[in-house]
């Protein structure tokens, strides 16, 4: 009696957090500080805006751990690897959310291409595996997609749609809804070691607006830091990232208004050779 108790508390608390997050892996650059990732142009763009993987001129491998507000049932795990090809850019990930009673399973295939010098757009593919102890799993199919528009130099538009199509995960017994929004996203920057973002996007599945801001500085040439407030809910947002001999190690943490502390952790490994499609 008091494992069907907990196995329904549990499935209460992971319905509550899938209105106000998402289950895919969260990009720790963009959309882990509170903003949607639009504007993300680095190798975890794979996670946020996939025509971002466009600047990824190098092969690159990497891994990551995500919790949210402390809680370990609510946390989620990835590894990925994203290849420059001539024709495309290619990046596949799998990530994991939940625990042994309650988890979620996304395997994705991204593909990115310049269309235009100042124009570039991608798509991504998911496939999504629900498993909740002793009943029956849930699968489906999703596909977002993205372009970003180079405005100037300094100037970057960048629009992101995630689930446009609405997909939800069902089966015999209840019908969850996957996070669906649109987003737009405006990166200036400002001098060759500071940028600033600004981020807007419509949760369809709430029917509301999220905003957010974030400034990015280079302050020694192998860290970067970052800063970002976003609303509706208010969240606080500070991350990190260090390069050294081909490694990269972000992190970045965000506190929500109401529901406490999240943090995520990712490394990546940049092969130093390109390939046909690097820059």
């Amino acid at each position: 009696m008091k494992r069907k108790l907990f196995l329904t508390g549990l499935f209460c608390l992971v319905m509550l957090f899938a209105n106000a997050q998402q289950y895919d892996f969260p990009s720790p650059v963009s959309f882990s500080p509170g903003l949607s990732g639009t504007s993300d142009t680095t190798v975890w763009s794979l996670f946020s805006n996939p025509s971002g993987i466009c600047d990824v001129g190098h092969i690159a491998a990497g891994c990551g751990y995500h919790n949210s507000f402390l809680i370990e049932a609510l946390s989620s795990q990835t590894v990925f690897v994203v290849v420059p090809l001539s024709l495309f850019h290619a990046g596949i990930a799998y990530s994991r959310f939940g625990n042994e009673l309650f988890n979620q399973q996304h395997f994705s295939v991204s593909m990115a291409r310049d269309i235009a010098p100042y124009l570039k757009m991608g798509v991504r593919f998911r496939y999504l595996i629900r498993t909740i102890q002793n009943t029956e799993g849930a699968e489906v199919f999703t596909v977002d997609a993205g372009f970003s528009f180079d405005v100037s130099d300094d100037v970057v538009l960048s629009v992101y749609s995630r689930n446009p199509a609405g997909q939800s995960l069902k089966d015999d017994f209840s019908e969850q809804p996957l996070p669906s929004f649109l987003a737009l996203a405006c990166n200036v920057k400002l001098s060759p070691v500071f940028n600033i973002t600004a981020d807007l996007s419509h949760r369809n599945d709430l029917s509301r607006q999220l905003y957010g801001f974030m400034m990015s500085a280079r302050v020694h040439s192998l860290v970067e830091l970052r800063s970002s407030v976003s609303a509706k809910p208010v969240r606080l947002g500070f991350g990190a990232s260090v390069w050294w001999e081909g490694f990269e190690l972000t992190l970045a943490a965000s506190h929500h208004d109401r529901l406490g502390l999240s943090s995520t952790a990712g490394i990546v490994w940049h092969l130093p050779a390109k390939r046909g499609g690097g820059k």
